[in-house]
């Protein structure tokens, strides 16, 4: 008995040993756990996020989240008709006249809207699935925002001269569109012939205005 017994003890010490054993990498890495989790973790901060101001601004945060979703302006647009198309056309016809309000708006730009405006053609429309329309009206391409309506795109063929006063017409743009409360905007350098561009970083917005192969320009667009 007393030997069935001493053996029954060692097997119970053997097993405290064992269990003992198995729990104390388990407590080591328990306690590893806590000490990392109690030390404050940095997240790493993106240079994609959007001021609050620009959060705030319905047309920035539209322009943003296309970019996002669809990319590029020749990517996700659905074309329309009848009544839809037509409304979509007397929008644009609304949003092209303002934009002859710009007085630094060139003069061979001013001439090709103004005729387009002139002519009862409703020309083609497409929407893409933000809400975002594109018409063309003879030779003007125009986009706009669906939000507030605001011009994203303006591009008029056949008439190629440069503004006098770029700035000046990029100033005026961008307070057409209510961007202007955006405190960073910068003047950047581009590549492309004929263009001159602002941008704001905390808006990842670029204004362009460009003359070239007979086109110009007006752009608003988000960067990333």
């Amino acid at each position: 008995m007393r030997r069935r017994l001493k053996s029954a003890g060692l097997w119970l010490l053997v097993l405290a040993l064992a269990a003992g054993s198995m729990a104390l990498p388990w407590m080591v890495c328990q306690g590893y756990d806590r000490e990392l989790f109690a030390q404050p973790r940095t997240r790493p901060a993106t240079d994609l996020a959007l001021s609050a101001a620009a959060r705030e601004n319905g047309f920035v945060s539209q322009l943003y989240e296309r970019q996002r979703l669809l990319g590029g302006w020749g990517e996700g647009w659905e074309p329309l008709e009848g009544e839809v198309a037509a409304g979509a056309a007397e929008n644009a016809r609304e949003t092209l006249l303002e934009l002859m309000s710009l007085e630094s708006l060139p003069d061979g730009a001013r001439q090709t809207v103004g005729e387009a405006l002139a002519q009862s053609s409703q020309g083609q429309a497409w929407r893409d699935e933000m809400g975002f329309v594109r018409v063309w009206l003879g030779d003007v391409y125009l986009i706009t925002e669906p939000v507030t309506g605001l011009p994203a795109r303006l591009s008029v063929y056949g008439a190629a001269d440069v503004p006098a006063d770029p700035a000046a017409l990029l100033k005026e743009w961008r307070a057409l569109l209510g961007v202007d409360t955006l405190p960073d905007w910068e003047e950047t350098q581009t590549v492309q012939a004929g263009a001159t561009e602002l941008r704001s970083v905390q808006g990842r917005l670029r204004l362009q205005t460009c003359a070239a192969h007979e086109v110009f320009l007006l752009e608003a667009a988000s960067f990333s």
